[in-house]
């Protein structure tokens, strides 16, 4: 099973910034794919409701809707990491539950470990996606045994009972009057 590139949405009303920081990207975190970028936190809502990109990186003043708004609008759908010139939104924005806020010019170190959290997250949403996975197919599995309410057969045999585990059968067959229980070897 090979895993899902992550995805990311970059919005700036800058374009030179957005370029800037879509190459930093390719440069620090290659797996990345940015699917998308915004002018302005209207287009980076719109793009987000579009794509669900799992990743966000926003600037904070932009026109017509700051990234603030836009992150109060994505919610925790997505990881939220500012990345402006205005370091006064810092509070506000990890009110929105955003992973970091990185201040321009960013620094290569700060930039870097930045993203090791974002990644360290994603990996933490993934294994608890892949345990609440695992649980819903063992409930499924649980339900099944107790809707059948049989969990182990007693089969009468030459020298007495044997008993079999119902979830040790691999396939029941019939023999005349006789039904044949074929279980793998133990």
């Amino acid at each position: 099973m090979t895993a899902r590139r992550p995805t990311a949405l970059i919005a700036d009303d800058e374009p030179l910034l957005r370029s800037s920081l879509k190459r930093m990207l390719a440069e620090a975190w290659p797996e990345l794919e940015v699917i998308a970028e915004a002018r302005n936190g209207r287009e980076a809502v719109d793009q987000f409701e579009a794509l669900k990109p799992d990743i966000c990186f926003l600037d904070v003043h932009m026109p017509g809707l700051s990234g603030v708004e836009a992150a109060r609008q994505i919610g925790r759908r997505a990881r939220l990491v500012f990345v402006t010139a205005y370091d006064q939104y810092a509070v506000e924005a990890f009110q929105h539950e955003a992973l970091d806020y990185l201040v321009k010019p960013l620094h290569v170190e700060r930039f870097e470990a930045a993203l090791q959290r974002v990644r360290d997250r994603l990996h933490l949403m993934e294994a608890a996606g892949l345990a609440a996975r695992l649980t819903a197919l063992l409930n499924v599995e649980k339900a099944e045994r107790e809707r059948c309410g049989v969990e182990r057969l007693t089969v009468p045999i030459a020298t007495g009972d044997l008993i079999v585990p119902v979830a040790d059968i691999d396939w029941i067959g019939a023999d005349d009057y006789y039904a044949c229980l074929h279980v793998g070897p133990k």
